[in-house]
């Protein structure tokens, strides 16, 4: 049976609060940010190619999708940890964020990442993006 949390992110959809236990959490979690981390490797590898594309597509909207699922898991975790505070949502969300920040601090220091960013505002196609984008 597919977790609840992982289901709900997959399904780009509400968690399923009413449903929740506190043993669905810690590996929708890690699943997550295997899957970040896999993913950020996988990116980091495309545009550090000398002839990678670098484009908004490429760099800020994959990077929003890489994201999402670990972003959208932990506001669940926090968010649970504020109206539904019981030991064991304290004992995931303690043992948890250490991995969870540090996945989060690769992806936010990666140079690769910083370089294509600085590359895509460095582009004509920079001009062309909204203000919002840019």
């Amino acid at each position: 049976m597919l977790n609840p949390l992982t289901r709900c992110v997959q399904e780009y959809a509400l968690p399923p609060f009413a449903q929740l236990r506190p043993d669905d959490y810690a590996p929708a979690l890690r699943t997550a940010m295997e899957e970040l981390a896999t993913d950020l490797a996988a990116m980091e590898e495309d545009l550090a190619d000398p002839g990678a594309d670098i484009s908004w597509e490429s760099v800020m909207d994959r990077l929003e999708i890489i994201d999402d699922p670990l972003d959208r898991l932990w506001g669940v975790v926090t968010h649970m940890s504020m109206v539904a505070n019981v030991p064991e949502l304290r004992t995931v969300q303690a043992e948890l964020e250490p991995e969870v920040l540090a996945v989060q601090d690769k992806r936010a220091q990666s140079v690769v990442i910083y370089k294509a960013m600085v590359a895509l505002r460095d582009s004509s196609d920079w001009n062309l993006l909204t203000p919002e984008q840019q």
